[in-house]
This record gives C-alpha cells, structure tokens and sequence, in this order.
C-alpha cells in the first residue's frame, strides 16, 4: 500500500497557491480605513470648527446639532462596519462627506 501516491505534496499545494492577495481581505481593510476617515472627517471637518466657533452660548447652540448629526453618522458608519452592511457604510459615510462639504 503506497500512501504517498494518494496525499498531494506539501510543496505542490503551496506552489499553487497565488501571490495575489483576495478580494475579500482587501476589502476588510478598506472598510477599516473608510470607518478610520469617517472619525478623521468628522473631528477635522465638523467638531473642531464647530468648537473653535463657539465663543458664547448662541453661537454654540448655532454650531451644536452638526456636531451632533456629524456624531449620529460616525456613529451609523461604525455600527455599519461591525454588521457588515457595506451599501450602508458607502451610504452613511457619503451623507457624512456631504454634511462635512456643507459645513
């Protein structure tokens, strides 16, 4: 009973497997990077301007519901990223991208 003849070799299996990563796990880090923007874009673009113009209680209460809104968003791009809703993620972080040109 030859049982050599009936295992592929080590070496065979991993000569045939690509250098090219797969699509999946490119795709795993780039929803980490577009959550990771999504934080970048809110404090740079919305919670930092809207804290440096806040000198009083009105221009505060001005500035306050876009920090909020902005948070809401990070908050739904990150919930999207740990459910694995990936049209969700694009559609939140578009509407971020959105309020962030706005403001």
């Amino acid at each position: 009973m030859n049982i050599d003849m009936q295992t592929p070799s080590l070496d065979a299996t991993l000569s045939a497997t690509p250098d090219k990563p797969e699509w999946g796990q490119v795709w795993q880090v780039t929803r980490a990077l577009l959550v990771v923007w999504a934080l970048a874009i809110w404090a740079l673009l919305i919670l930092l301007p809207g804290l440096e113009q806040s000198i009083n209680i009105e221009t505060a209460m001005l500035h306050l519901p876009y920090v909020l809104i902005g948070l809401a968003l990070v908050g739904a791009v990150v919930a999207a990223h740990s459910l694995r809703a990936d049209r969700h993620l694009l559609w939140f972080l578009s509407v971020l991208l959105m309020l962030a040109g706005w403001m």
